[in-house]
């Protein structure tokens, strides 16, 4: 089963994206179709898919960056990147709060009248706007973090 683990977290990264990318875009052209089941043989909302999609690459995207790199893939720097779960943890906040701030934006262009409406059927706040800055600010924040971390030395025991 260990030989298993990487291959599945791959998977669960790259699948989970896609399906929030498909729901993002449900989303993006056609928002009154985010309660309507995924598909007769999984009646899950689209929009409760979408977001157990991101949660689900968020936490392999994490899992993935503490356990280390396996090979060669376009999206990793030339320069190997530091390790641990704190370096691990900016890495994801960076990527998925920018995603959601993207999504917003979009959102905010297709129908601009969901903006001051609550951003999930989870919760009734935040909104959708108030979601995107904070998103954004975050993003900011953990880049920021990162940057500091990776400008001083690495210790080695």
């Amino acid at each position: 089963m260990r030989g298993l683990a990487r291959p599945l977290t791959e998977v669960a990264f790259v699948h989970g994206l896609l399906g929030w990318l498909y729901v993002a875009a449900c989303a993006a052209t056609r928002p009154e179709e985010l309660d309507v089941a995924v598909a007769t043989l999984f009646p899950v909302r689209r929009d409760t898919f979408g977001a157990a999609c991101f949660a689900l690459s968020a936490l392999a995207a994490f899992a993935l960056q503490v356990r280390g790199a396996g090979g060669p893939a376009p999206w990793r720097p030339a320069r190997p990147a530091r390790r641990g779960p704190v370096d691990a943890a900016l890495r994801t906040v960076v990527g998925y709060t920018l995603l959601t701030w993207a999504y917003l934006c979009v959102n905010s262009l297709t129908h601009p009248e969901t903006i001051a409406r609550q951003f999930t059927h989870f919760a009734s706040v935040p909104s959708e706007g108030t979601t995107a800055a904070v998103c954004f600010a975050a993003s900011a924040a953990a880049l920021f973090a990162l940057r500091v971390r990776g400008a001083r030395p690495v210790r080695h025991g």
